[in-house]
Parts: structure tokens; C-alpha cells; sequence
């Protein structure tokens, strides 16, 4: 459900940006976008599927699961672009505009959907501990 989300995301952005970028960006500024639309993507799949993980965990696993990814992945992030700026000839406004542009964008969504699994689990639980009652 949430990949569909990220993808059904993705496409609604690269459909409104598709004009502007076709007409007044460079070959490789676009190829610059894309890539950081690809880094991305790969962060929010990892981190989705690290949150899955840590809702079946204690809370303060839970905690540092995700608290934790967020900022591994953020670190990951940075140093692939500073790879990507050393060994590519990537135009870096572009392609740091975009990984952090779909990185929030991927990370309020990832965000969301966590916030909906808790409290679906919450009101799981609470009808648990009522049926029991």
C-alpha cells in the first residue's frame, strides 16, 4: 500500500514537472534529477521497510529503530552525493534540489502512514484488551 502511495507520488511530480524541466533544463540536470528522485526512492524503501520491522518491536526499539534510520539514511544520503559530486560531472543544484525536495517528500509520506499503523495497532490492542474483558 505505501509503494503505491510513493509511486502514485512520484509520477504526479515528475507529470508537473515534466514541461518546465523539458523546456528549460539541460540533459544533464535532468539526469541530475533523476538520480536524486533515485536516491530517494531508495531511502524511503529502506525506511519503510525498517519501520515495519520496528512496529513489532518494544517501544524503545521502536524509538531507536526509527529515530535511528532516519538519521543513518540522511548520513547515507550525503555522503553518496558528496561521491556523486567528486566522481560525476552531475550538476549539483539540481540533483541536491531534487534527492532533498523527494526526500521530504518521501519522509512526510513515510511519516503519515507510520503515524496510521500506530494507531491502527492502538485501536487493535484496545480492542483486545476489551474482548478479554
Amino acid at each position: 500500500m505505501f509503494i503505491k502511495y510513493v509511486l502514485i507520488l512520484s509520477l504526479i511530480v515528475l507529470v508537473c514537472a515534466f514541461y518546465p524541466v523539458y523546456i528549460y533544463a539541460s540533459k544533464i540536470q535532468v539526469y541530475s534529477f533523476i538520480t536524486g528522485y533515485i536516491i530517494s526512492f531508495i531511502n524511503v524503501i529502506i525506511g519503510y521497510r525498517l519501520n515495519e520491522t520496528a512496529l513489532k518491536k518494544s517501544v524503545k526499539s521502536f524509538m531507536t529503530i526509527v529515530f535511528g534510520s532516519m538519521a543513518l539514511r540522511l548520513i547515507v544520503v550525503v555522503v553518496v552525493l558528496i561521491l556523486l559530486f567528486t566522481y560525476t560531472k552531475l550538476d549539483s543544484v539540481s540533483l541536491v534540489s531534487s534527492v532533498f525536495f523527494f526526500y521530504f517528500l518521501f519522509i512526510s509520506l513515510e511519516i503519515y502512514f507510520l503515524l496510521k499503523k500506530i494507531n491502527a495497532n492502538k485501536k487493535e490492542n484496545s480492542n483486545i484488551g476489551i474482548s478479554k474483558i
